[in-house]
């Protein structure tokens, strides 16, 4: 078995948000829609089910958790999983890869002909020109049409798009003819290009227009991309073929079954039987030396741009002392080295160290404290404050539930009362998190290569229109946040993101903990899978993978 480490470049990759115009959440969320029901089809036979499935020319991806619906751009879409069953199956203008040492190599055109091109900056316009060939799966052309329709349904209001960010700044959607696309912006927007990626694919018209947009691609979606949904049976399985009429080079994978498989444990044992092809498991302990005695298995490891952390609802717990409290009485090197074995520092930051233009330390102030941790319980209890909380989470994750557990009792000794409440995923992301149904949560985000924090953090953000899940509101911040995002200078631009994470830090709506390891590991036979720590994922090069067994 060869282990390999990937070196990942840093100097432009900055977190968005999710989930980008678009952030991706709850990195390892790990519970099917039917509890229990994943869990048990993992345990009862399922290797003979996997090779059956499988065949010769078509692999099981083992995942830790189900999409709640697939369509990727409205809110219960924004889980990573989501994006894992279709990327195959959408397509967008562009693609992000892992080479993102600066944007235009961290961007490949995937239906667009070339990469896009600015053809004015002041308006700023972007053109770019639809594949020639390029058809959806049913063999109707993609059109410049198809791309001003799925802009259409962005924009409308009663569809529950996850975040609009940028794209409210398109004045102009413009279709010169039937390949042509052309956004003319109404102001400068710095990270342009994660409007046309990944988590904003174009749609077919001609399938969908009329349809209730929350509802027409939640169960199955269409797509141009080199394979079609075959069938999804929840809290088991969804499967997709490939594309016979695929136009672009044909996919080495005649299927693929994505295997639902919630017990972190039993997902790791189902690589270990050979039962699943592919998996990408947490770092837990001691589970990199274990992936290294299964025979016949490749393990990848990467830096990513995941960040776990502890998020507030400040709607449910509004004072500040309480945060701060928590925030002192929560010694995360402890938590780390108990759940990581120390493979991991604490993150000081919701932009990563390698982010240097755009980092800064903010929370290292909140060191390890108990003594004031306590004291300001004291005062919240002279005050009739209720010191109690309820911490949530994605249940069946063993990591994050260690972590809880660890912070109950750390809190516990300075007078913080903690009860823990979980659910599956799709229920926490789904409806807890943009709900507000949450008091103390946990989670991690996952990041484009361009920078921007405005959907996560801006006061115009909350839900249903972006991804502030933390109910945060300061306007000095969202107004940094909004500049960042449409000043070009680099160095200026950094300075913006850095005041707003400074003011954050003393407002408190989250705490960080760890930047997170990504580790692929696969049957040794599988060729394809590269290393992708941003937000595009493992299956951003699906079409790419092949097996010989």
């Amino acid at each position: 078995m060869t282990r390999t480490k990937t070196r990942v470049p840093w100097l432009l990759l900055v977190l968005v948000i999710m989930l980008t115009g678009l952030v991706f959440a709850a990195c390892g969320a790990e519970e099917p829609a039917q509890e229990g029901n994943g869990e048990e089809q993992a345990q009862e036979g399922e290797g003979e089910e996997a090779e059956e499935v499988a065949g010769e020319s078509g692999i099981v991806y083992g995942l830790d958790q189900e999409p709640d619906i697939l369509n990727i751009m409205i809110v219960g879409g924004d889980l990573a999983v989501a994006s894992n069953v279709t990327d195959g199956i959408l397509e967008s203008p562009l693609r992000i890869t892992p080479d993102i040492e600066d944007l235009e190599s961290a961007y490949q055109p995937e239906l667009a002909e070339d990469l896009p091109e600015i053809i004015s900056e002041d308006p700023l316009t972007i053109e770019y020109r639809i594949h020639e060939d390029a058809t959806f799966s049913d063999g109707e052309p993609v059109t410049s049409e198809d791309a001003r329709w799925t802009y259409e349904q962005i924009m409308d209001e009663d569809n529950q798009i996850i975040t609009r960010v940028g794209w409210e700044k398109v004045e102009e959607f413009e279709t010169p003819d039937d390949k042509t696309v052309r956004l003319v912006f109404s102001e400068p927007y710095a990270p342009w290009r994660t409007l046309l990626a990944g988590s904003w694919p174009i749609l077919p018209k001609h399938i969908y227009e009329g349809e209730d947009f929350n509802t027409a691609l939640n169960d199955e979606v269409v797509g141009s991309g080199p394979f079609v949904f075959e069938e999804w049976n929840r809290g088991q399985s969804l499967t997709i073929t490939k594309n016979e009429d695929y136009w672009g080079e044909e996919p080495g994978l005649d299927q693929v079954t994505f295997r639902f498989i919630p017990d972190s444990q039993t997902l790791i044992n189902s690589l270990e039987a050979g039962e699943v092809d592919f998996i990408e498991p947490q770092l837990d302990i001691g589970l990199i030396d274990r992936l290294e005695g299964f025979g016949g298995v490749q393990v990848d490891l990467g830096a990513g741009t995941q960040w776990e952390h502890i998020a507030f609802n400040l709607e449910e717990v509004d004072d500040l002392r309480l945060r701060q409290a928590v925030a002192y009485g929560i010694n995360r090197q402890q938590i780390l080295d108990e759940i990581l074995e120390g493979q991991a520092d604490p993150l000081h930051s919701v932009i990563m160290p390698q982010q240097e233009v755009f980092y800064t330390p903010a929370w290292e102030q909140y060191s390890y404290d108990p003594d004031q941790a306590q004291q300001l319980v004291e005062e919240l209890e002279a005050d009739g404050v209720d010191t109690s909380i309820t911490f949530s989470t994605t249940a069946g994750q063993q990591l994050r539930e260690t972590l809880q557990e660890i912070v109950q009792a750390q809190l516990g000794e300075i007078g913080i009362d903690v009860s823990i409440e979980n659910t599956a995923a799709q229920t926490f992301f789904g409806e807890w998190t943009p709900q507000g149904n949450f008091e103390m949560g946990e989670w991690a985000w996952l990041s484009d290569p361009d920078p921007t924090l405005t959907t996560l953090f801006g006061a115009n953000a909350l839900p249903p229109d972006g991804q502030n899940y933390y109910r945060y509101e300061n306007d000095e911040v969202t107004e940094w946040l909004q500049q960042s995002d449409v000043t070009v200078d680099e160095e200026e631009r950094g300075q913006l993101l850095i005041q707003a994470q400074e003011q954050m830090a003393e407002d408190l709506p989250l705490i960080p903990m760890y930047q997170r390891t990504v580790i692929y590991a696969y049957d040794e036979n599988l060729s394809g899978p590269e290393m992708n720590p941003t937000i595009a994922g493992p299956t951003w090069n699906l079409g790419e993978w092949s097996i010989d067994r």
